[in-house]
């Protein structure tokens, strides 16, 4: 009897290596080339990563404090990675927290705590703070989205190279080389897309990779669209806040899926 190979056979077990070596390349050349880079084609962007300023001196549309907080919307909108970080971690008894999940929960974590910082005291130099836990975050997903898709082995290695490079992108806008963040931003997202193609492996976690990525694309709107979001709300909420809430949404299909596991 003849039996069909199942379309994952197929595929080629060295893309994963080869789009990985890809990317190390590019982002070499952008750590080196990148503040020319920059120069040339985001020639208006401020020490924030963004073009303009608004009258009360940061790039966010909402600046109201609230019980002596300043900024308070943006700063508490923070609390959900937090608990994110936290969630489900009363089971990790039973089948063990595993390094790219310890990372990703650390990362959001740090989230909280940076990206509060920097909304309380917006200036470049907190803003590294914010970036930090948000490239551990990126780090932890995409080795756990690894591992979940293609292998254990595969996970480990990317976790290892990616975390520290990661960080290092992080705080390279200080220096003025925004390239290599974008590089882990972006092409984080695109490496998440594809493996969304792959099949989950038996006893990984059934991340729902497009569902994260679309609310981390709706994030990123609602980020852009931060003033235009807190005038259409007539002062209720600012886009910014809204990118805050949208990305912990993202955020807990992954730890969802994790939690799965010890169920």
């Amino acid at each position: 009897m003849f039996t069909t190979a199942s379309p994952a056979a197929h595929r080629n077990p060295l893309l994963p290596g080869l789009a990985a070596a890809a990317l190390l390349l590019l982002y070499a050349a952008l750590l080196l080339g990148g503040a020319a880079l920059q120069a040339d084609w985001l020639p208006a962007l401020n020490a924030h990563g963004h073009t303009e300023l608004h009258a009360h001196g940061h790039p966010f549309a909402d600046a109201r404090a609230w019980l002596g907080i300043p900024n308070a919307a943006d700063v508490l909108s923070n609390l959900p990675f937090a608990l994110l970080a936290l969630w489900g971690l009363g089971g990790a008894g039973r089948i063990g927290v595993k390094a790219d999940e310890a990372v990703l929960r650390i990362g959001l974590a740090a989230t909280a705590l940076g990206s509060a910082g920097y909304h309380a005291w917006p200036r470049p130099e907190t803003l590294v703070l914010d970036r930090a836990g948000m490239a551990l975050a990126f780090a932890g997903l995409l080795a756990l989205a690894l591992r979940s898709r293609v292998g254990e082995r595969e996970g480990r290695v990317l976790l290892g190279v990616l975390t520290p490079l990661a960080v290092l992108a992080a705080a390279l806008p200080l220096a003025g080389n925004l390239m290599p963040w974008l590089l882990v931003q972006f092409g984080g997202v695109l490496a998440l897309l594809a493996l969304a193609t792959r099949p989950t492996r038996p006893g990984a976690p059934r991340l729902p990779l497009t569902g994260i990525v679309a609310l981390y694309a709706l994030a990123k709107v609602c980020e852009v669209q931060d003033a235009a979001l807190f005038a259409l709300s007539d002062g209720l909420l600012a886009g910014h806040t809204l990118k805050h809430l949208v990305a912990a949404g993202a955020a807990a299909l992954a730890i969802r899926a994790l939690n799965a596991l010890r169920r």
